[in-house]
């Protein structure tokens, strides 16, 4: 099930800049995915997140360089009293998603 959804592309082979963050703290049942979603719609970006059985969020954003840092930004800030640490891991290849979406 996807809970919302934010079209930005319709092209899936273009290359952009991936994001995948893996993001830990009280970050789950404190609704961190839902958050997510709606600050993506204020970003061109697309992709995913999703909680982890570890207990982090794993969050995957694609797009612009410049867009995807300003999202990951806003997604911290916004929820900074909840999140302890965040790893990332980024590069270059071709887009997977049209939307951004939570993912169960």
């Amino acid at each position: 099930m996807v809970v919302g959804s934010s079209s930005k592309s319709n092209s899936v082979t273009e290359e952009v800049h991936q994001l995948d963050a893996w993001i830990s703290g009280h970050v789950q049942g404190v609704f961190f995915r839902a958050t997510t979603e709606k600050v993506s719609r204020q970003f061109s970006v697309t992709g995913r997140v999703k909680n982890l059985p570890d207990g982090r969020v794993w969050l995957y954003a694609e797009g612009s360089e410049t867009e995807v840092h300003a999202f990951l930004s806003q997604v911290c800030e916004t929820k900074k009293d909840n999140i302890t640490s965040v790893e990332t891991e980024t590069q270059r290849g071709s887009r997977k998603y049209t939307e951004f979406a939570v993912s169960f």
